[in-house]
């Protein structure tokens, strides 16, 4: 069975924080409240917002399993 990785860069860490805190500042709410409450009340921009959200993390999660190797 595969385990997960345990080991990673502490600069990589950081920077990722760092990019997270700017998305949540800069989307004026975390993923989970956009997807949860957002969308609830039909906001277009949530709506907008979690699409960005699930693009990003789709073609991030493309480019790290099948082109960075």
């Amino acid at each position: 069975t595969p385990l997960p990785r345990t080991v990673y860069s502490r600069v990589a860490l950081v920077i990722a924080g760092v990019l997270v805190g700017f998305g949540t500042r800069m989307g004026n709410g975390c993923t989970s409240g956009h997807g949860v409450c957002g969308l609830g009340r039909l906001s277009m921009r949530s709506l907008a917002a979690v699409l960005t959200f699930m693009a990003t993390a789709i073609a991030t999660t493309f480019v790290v399993r099948h082109l960075w190797s």
